[in-house]
């Protein structure tokens, strides 16, 4: 397996991330206005709206900022949701699918405006995104949304076919594919660090290594308990999407840990680069595995999707290795510097959610892959609604977190998805 053999241990995001002052275990009693679970981006920018509001938040991450999805992704900042703005005009109405569209445009617009005012050193870039179509009907489908988009919405989108693919991607896979000019990549596990630093310079804090091992719920405040400490404050938020366990029930059993596994290429020749991406987009596909990808600033390349499944070994890096070659036939024998995984979180509709559990919890949730944007945003929202008592009466508040059939059995579930998703992708 010569392709894999000098591979780290580390993300490459891990590897590259800017230095930054640690914050320090819990170690005895503390109070704020508002205790928040986790330290990636809706942790992070709640605590950061907070205490812009004037409330005092404290930070408890069981790692280290940025340790899960928000530090583990593929670095592309996205407009839009996992269902199509048609889906979700079907679904809720033209007029509601509008306003969906234009919040996530806001939250790619608030990504850039912190980094912006912060001047947070993550390689923040204007690149755009295509999206791929992985059978033929499935370029009819990105015809239909772009018109529905730029009809609409007032969007510009275009489309290529399998004949003009060449501009964007040099694939013999795909058979045409959409183009969205409103995308940025950027380094995530940078942009985490900063946006911590962020939320620190306006006074939060920001305990690492301090895992909530439970949440004591009184009649005004609530008690969070570490290995060495507790936090009582009058809120909580929980921040943990994918990584939530048990922690609440509605997120036990309400979301589902779907695994995504990601491979970086050694540093590539710039021909090599120019030639497979050669308008530096940030690449999806249609397939139900949905396999992502793009260019980074030195020149590698970054692919992820494939295999679901948890508690697999080394050989399914194998297999996304084996994908990214498929479909880009040019990187064969490209050598892996770095490959890593983790977990996203993922709602029965596939869309996100900010609510409230039973005990008084706030959380948001559901990202399905488009988290990077959505969740800063998310945070904003979380915080408007401690401090106003309304996050804006969005389509986010408004929806229930449904619960799986057999959440107790998630491994199963989701060895049950990837036999779907893969019959799916061989038939439709």
């Amino acid at each position: 397996m010569k392709k894999m053999d000098r591979m780290d241990t580390l993300s490459l995001w891990k590897a590259t991330a800017n230095c930054y002052t640690n914050g320090k275990p819990l170690e005895g009693n503390v109070e704020a206005d508002v205790v928040i679970i986790g330290a990636g981006f809706t942790g992070l920018s709640s605590a950061y709206h907070l205490q812009k509001l004037g409330r005092n938040a404290i930070v408890l991450e069981q790692e280290t900022i940025g340790y899960g999805a928000s530090g583990r992704n593929g670095g592309m900042v996205l407009p839009g949701y996992k269902p199509t703005m048609q889906e979700l005009a079907k679904k809720y109405g033209p007029e509601e699918a509008r306003q969906l569209n234009d919040l996530s445009l806001r939250s790619v617009q608030l990504v850039k405006n912190i980094i912006e005012e912060h001047q947070i050193n993550c390689d923040f870039r204007r690149t755009g995104h295509i999206v791929t179509a992985y059978k033929p009907k499935h370029f009819e489908e990105l015809k239909k949304e772009s018109e529905y988009l730029n009809k609409h919405f007032g969007y510009e989108s275009s489309v290529l076919d399998k004949n003009q693919l060449h501009k964007e991607i040099d694939s013999p896979l795909y058979h045409g594919c959409l183009v969205d000019n409103s995308s940025y990549s950027f380094h995530p596990l940078n942009y985490a660090i900063g946006l911590g630093e962020a939320a620190r310079s306006v006074g939060a804090q920001i305990f690492e290594h301090s895992k909530a091992l439970s949440i004591e719920y009184g009649q005004n405040n609530v008690k969070v308990v570490t290995e060495k400490g507790t936090v009582t404050a009058r809120d909580i938020i929980v921040a943990t999407d994918g990584y939530s366990g048990k922690i609440i029930s509605e997120l036990n059993k309400g979301v589902l840990p779907i695994s995504a596994r990601i491979i970086a290429t050694e540093q590539l020749p710039e021909s090599v680069v120019d030639s497979v991406i050669p308008k530096d987009r940030m690449v999806f596909d249609t397939s139900h595995f949905l396999y992502y990808f793009r260019r980074t600033p030195d020149n590698r390349i970054v692919f992820g999707g494939g295999d679901i499944r948890p508690n697999l070994g080394e050989e399914v890096y194998q297999s996304v290795y084996d994908a990214m070659v498929k479909i880009m036939p040019k990187l064969a024998g490209s050598k892996i510097d770095y490959r890593w995984g983790g977990f996203i979180g993922v709602t029965v509709d596939t869309f996100p959610l900010i609510g409230k559990s039973k005990e008084g919890a706030y959380f948001a949730t559901g990202y399905s892959g488009h988290g990077a944007s959505l969740s800063t945003l998310f945070g904003k929202l979380l915080a408007q609604w401690i401090i106003t008592g309304d996050a804006g009466g969005f389509r986010f508040e408004k929806e229930r977190l449904k619960s799986f059939p057999l959440y107790n059995q998630k491994t199963l579930l989701v060895n049950l998805a990837h036999i779907s998703f893969k019959m799916l992708d061989m038939i439709s």
